[in-house]
């Protein structure tokens, strides 16, 4: 049965907040049309989902951590359901042009959005094209990883201490992240406020562009994911100094946490996850759902994911991730309002 919400309250200010609340309309409309019982025939149409190729929009670029997940993924599940699942870039504006776009999307199925945890986090900072309660149904968590803080190698620093030291020595030190709004930049922001380091934010469309500017020197430090930054930190390209989550990743045991080195509680971790446009049908987003946790066990996709330090939740339904969303909004709400931070 089609998951019917009703679109957010407000007035529009603007065309594209009024093309949105259109769209929101239209499928509160479409909802309430699916649940009369002589439409109940579409439901069952549910059992030959896939029937041609689907799209996954992915709102970051090419190379980083949510593009290479999508892409493990997408080719698994051409492998069991016989059908092609093409990647579809569209970064940007710390994915919330990836975001907004796919809300304009039919809600059947055939476009998805693959988005990272700046989906649950943006809202909470600021006024965004999209509610993350509302307008999309969770459909599968893909995976959890840190980010870690790395610094060029000429950057006089090893250990978070001297990091903060040699960044208020120097005045103001910029750092990469794959965009606004994202828990890359959430990792920095906190970080600035609680270290009072005299960090400034530069944000990329992406984690792999990111990373691409820090290997090439100009920008001094980054917060940056596990597996986009990890080739990097194995070929001394790129210096770790200090792991974003409440633990110790298995893949960098040397590598402390934030927390540990002095600053207790800090914990920002990364997870991406698949969304549908809201009023997908149920049986569609089960259907999705138990084929993407397949996907996620197989040997290929374990063998990569185990390599570059990501957890996977293969056990977790549809109603497991919608849950896991909702609280994580909340959660960043919460954090922000607590730490004060601002994001411009």
């Amino acid at each position: 049965m089609p998951a019917c919400r009703n679109p957010a309250p407000g007035k529009p200010e603007n065309e594209k907040e009024r093309q949105i609340k259109v769209t929101r309309t239209f499928r509160r409309i479409a909802c309430a049309i699916a649940l009369a019982p002589g439409v109940a025939l579409a439901a069952s149409n549910a059992a030959d989902y896939p029937e041609r190729n689907v799209t996954m929009v992915v709102a970051f670029a090419p190379g980083g951590i949510t593009d290479t997940l999508a892409r493990l993924v997408a080719s698994e599940l051409g492998k069991t359901t016989q059908q092609t699942f093409v990647v579809e870039n569209r970064p940007g504006a710390g994915g919330q042009i990836g975001t907004e776009y796919a809300l304009r999307q039919k809600a059947d199925g055939y476009t998805l959005l693959v988005a990272a945890s700046g989906y649950a986090m943006a809202p909470a900072q600021k006024k965004v094209g999209y509610d993350p309660i509302d307008d999309f149904e969770p459909v599968a968590l893909l995976g959890i990883a840190p980010n870690l803080l790395v610094v060029k190698p000429s950057v006089p620093a090893k250990t978070l201490d001297e990091f903060v030291a040699w960044a208020k020595k120097e005045g103001s030190v910029p750092y990469a992240t794959a965009g606004t709004g994202g828990a890359n930049h959430l990792a920095g922001e906190i970080f600035r406020v609680e270290s009072k380091a005299p960090l400034l934010h530069v944000p990329y469309k992406g984690a792999a562009p990111a990373t691409q500017d820090l290997i090439a020197g100009n920008v001094p430090a980054g917060f940056i994911d596990a597996m986009t930054i990890g080739p990097f930190i194995k070929s001394g390209q790129a210096k770790p100094i200090a792991i974003t989550g409440a633990s110790r990743s298995a893949l960098y045991p040397d590598i402390p946490t934030i927390a540990e080195s002095g600053y207790p509680g800090y914990d920002v971790s990364v997870w991406m996850g698949v969304f549908a446009p809201a009023g997908t049908p149920a049986p569609i987003v089960e259907r999705l759902n138990a084929a993407i946790r397949q996907a996620l066990q197989s040997e290929e996709v374990q063998a990569r994911l185990k390599s570059s330090g990501i957890d996977t939740r293969t056990d977790m339904t549809a109603d497991a991730f919608k849950q896991y969303v909702h609280e994580d909004v909340e959660r960043w709400k919460q954090a922000v309002a607590t730490t004060g931070v601002t994001f411009d």
